[in-house]
């Protein structure tokens, strides 16, 4: 008796090896995947991103070699997937994934390569010279400034770092972008995360090549007038000039949020201001991204072309809005200029310019093969962007609008309504724009911001129209009245607005429970997320349903994973622990943004009267459970009590076993060069770590601390 054959695949080619179900399985999704071939493409950017992220599941850089490797491979098969599609389509699209990942290997290892640059090995001060590149005025705290072209004193080249940014606060009249100025400073190299999963500044300003952070002691000297005629150094003056004019105009917050809105500097931004606007969800308006880079260029676009339209020569020879969409790409790249072009910039201004650029060619200027264009030119030009925040909220809100416009959108938009249908519209709009936008990139902000804004929606619902038609408008204004000294009223006009806008978002950031603060979610869980998400956004047909899976699964993954019950940073200046009311926070040094940092690895404050399991005194804290007995010391006879009373001592000083009883120990040297300890006591009564040195491994950026004795 003969078993039955198995049914061909999609590319007639029967999968004789699989059993039938699984076979049949196989041949269902590859006709799935053929009726989807039109939007293959969309895929691209995915292949890349997931090419960069590979590298980061070793402990430590790969060899060169495999980028080199990646490099060859990527194009091969990109040529053979191209060959393959008239006949082999699913293999056409199995290589093609294999050269968007190879392609994605290959940029980063080429970006690791481009922007090395050494770290300060160790803190101290220095006397150091470099040139103005970024100034950025803080308020009371003084200016903060880049410098680049940078030599330190006793330090050879090869260690100086590349640039260095400080925080001057006397003398800071005589700074200017493009000026090379002397001082001394007290330099660190940057700090990596506090606890695992935390923010990685020391990766982020590696990629920036910024070798060492601080500030000036006493008052900097002019050492040579800098190079006027540098393209660079004169925007950089151009920020520095706006940022300081505005913060003339408008004192204040109102000064600081116009500076961060229209020139992108947001150091003059203290820390309640930004936390209000965290708190209510209104954030994302003091980036410079899509909806700002949209409203500069559509506000030249409608005057250019209204304009346009009034000069005969032009509007009997071609459509205003084309010559008006042309002035409003070189308008948007001023803008892109002069913002400093962060990544949510640069996709903005990517994705606002393939829109112009459609215009022009009379095409469709709302698609997804623009955005993923877009989503490959960012990739590859900064590849550690998808790490990061600002690349994935921007991008998982511009796709979930434009998913959501393509199916409904277009539908509703038909016909000509009247004054008041288009003004109901126009609020529909927004609404449902801000709902979706909340949706998609809520469960990321809560990764990545360890917050949930509660007030978001309404907030947003009230906060984008104004700066829409308010705000932005007036700022647009005063920039183009700026070199006539004609600014002055309008900034007042912009300032107003702001004054508003800062109402807002202070009345949404203390209404009740304005703040949920969410534990640290495992790493599975955001992939997980995105993998459905993309499912669901860029299938057409039944096959994207499948998407739903992967968002069950992170789901799961959230609800089962269990926060910490102990966080430690490396000299124990700081320490958590988690109680069924939240965690409860000791601290020995004041620090607000590495407390907030183990408060949100534990799951969040508890209520200031709920009982605390930790008891502390100048010697250190001790932690009693049910199961286990935790002596966290800070001097030395405190640990020689520790280790003969509890079962398991970390001390910030001393020897490294205990010397005169039974306690495990975490001496001084192991905690130091974890970076940071989180742990869970179990119901057996051991105790499982996880150090920040764990999971940063061993690349450029991360370096081995010494124990508190060393420094």
């Amino acid at each position: 008796m003969h078993a039955a054959a198995a049914p061909p695949g999609p590319d007639g080619i029967a999968h004789a090896a699989l059993p039938r179900p699984l076979a049949r399985a196989a041949s269902i999704l590859g006709r799935a995947l053929l009726a989807e071939a039109d939007r293959w493409f969309l895929w691209l950017p995915v292949g890349i991103a997931f090419g960069i992220l590979l590298p980061f599941a070793a402990p430590s850089p790969p060899p060169n070699a495999v980028y080199a490797l990646a490099a060859l491979i990527a194009p091969s098969a990109a040529v053979l997937a191209l060959l393959l599609r008239p006949h082999r389509p699913l293999a056409s699209l199995a290589l093609g994934t294999v050269a968007a990942i190879g392609l994605g290997s290959a940029a980063f290892g080429l970006r690791l390569a481009t922007v090395a640059a050494p770290v300060l090995e160790r803190e101290g001060v220095y006397a150091l010279e470099g040139r103005v590149v970024e100034l950025e005025p803080r308020g009371e705290e003084g200016v903060r400034i880049l410098l680049d072209r940078v030599a330190i004193a006793d330090l050879p080249a090869s260690r100086t770092p590349a640039r260095v940014r400080l925080t001057v606060r006397s003398g800071s009249e005589i700074l200017a972008v493009g000026r090379r100025i002397a001082l001394r400073a007290r330099l660190s190299p940057p700090d990596g995360p506090v606890v695992p999963g935390d923010f990685d500044f020391a990766r982020h300003a590696w990629f920036e090549r910024i070798g060492a952070v601080g500030w000036a002691l006493g008052r900097p000297e002019i050492s040579d007038d800098g190079e006027p005629g540098s393209l660079f150094v004169a925007i950089a003056a151009l920020r520095a000039t706006i940022a300081r004019r505005l913060a003339e105009l408008l004192p204040g917050p109102e000064g600081a949020v116009a500076a961060a809105l229209l020139a992108g500097v947001r150091a003059g931004l203290d820390e309640s201001l930004w936390r209000a606007f965290q708190a209510s969800g209104l954030a994302h308006l003091l980036s410079i991204s899509g909806l700002h880079m949209t409203l500069v260029a559509g506000t030249v676009l409608f005057l250019g072309r209204w304009l346009f339209a009034l000069v005969p020569p032009i509007a009997l020879r071609t459509p205003a809005r084309k010559p008006a969409a042309a002035l409003a790409l070189v308008a948007a790249a001023f803008y892109l200029a002069l913002s400093g072009g962060s990544v949510p910039t640069r996709r903005a201004f990517l994705m606002v310019g393939a829109a112009l650029l459609a215009i022009l060619l009379d095409r469709d200027p709302l698609s997804l093969r623009l955005l993923a264009w877009a989503a490959v030119l960012v990739l590859l030009s900064q590849p550690e962007a998808v790490l990061g925040p600002s690349f994935q909220l921007s991008f998982a809100a511009v796709l979930a609008l434009i998913v959501v416009w393509e199916r409904f959108g277009r539908r509703a938009a038909a016909g000509e309504p009247g004054l008041l249908a288009r003004a109901a519209r126009y609020f529909l709009v927004l609404a449902g724009t801000t709902l979706v936008a909340g949706l998609v990139t809520t469960p990321l902000a809560a990764f990545h911001f360890h917050t949930l804004p509660t007030w978001s929606v309404f907030a947003n619902l009230l906060a984008v129209p104004l700066t829409s038609f308010w705000i932005m408008p007036s700022g647009l204004l005063a920039l183009l009245a700026m070199p006539l000294g004609l600014d002055e009223p309008v900034v007042a006009l912009m300032g107003a607005g702001i004054a508003l806008l800062l109402a807002i978002a202070r009345t949404a950031a203390a209404l009740p429970g304005a703040v949920l603060t969410v534990p640290v979610w495992p790493a599975t869980a955001l992939l997980s997320l995105w993998l459905g998400f993309l499912w669901l956004a860029l299938w057409r047909t039944r096959l994207r349903l499948l998407g739903v899976f992967p968002i069950l699964f992170a789901g799961v993954a959230i609800a089962l994973d269990r926060p910490p019950d102990l966080a430690v940073t490396p000299w124990l200046d700081l320490l958590a622990a988690r109680s069924p009311a939240g965690a409860h926070l000791s601290a020995f040094v004041s620090d607000q943004r590495r407390a907030d940092a183990l408060l949100s690895a534990l799951g969040g404050a508890a209520p200031v009267d709920a009982p605390s399991p930790l008891r502390c005194d100048r010697a250190g804290c001790r932690l009693a459970t049910a199961t286990a007995s935790i002596l966290l010391a800070r001097r030395i006879d405190a640990l020689l009590e520790a280790c003969r009373e509890a079962g398991l001592v970390i001390a910030r000083l001393g020897p490294e076993r205990c010397p005169n009883g039974p306690a495990a120990l975490v001496g001084p040297r192991a905690l130091a060069r974890s970076g940071g300890l989180v742990s869970w006591l179990e119901a057996n009564g051991t105790v499982r770590f996880l150090s920040v040195a764990e999971t940063r491994g061993r690349w450029p950026w991360v370096r081995e601390h010494g124990s508190a004795a060393d420094r």
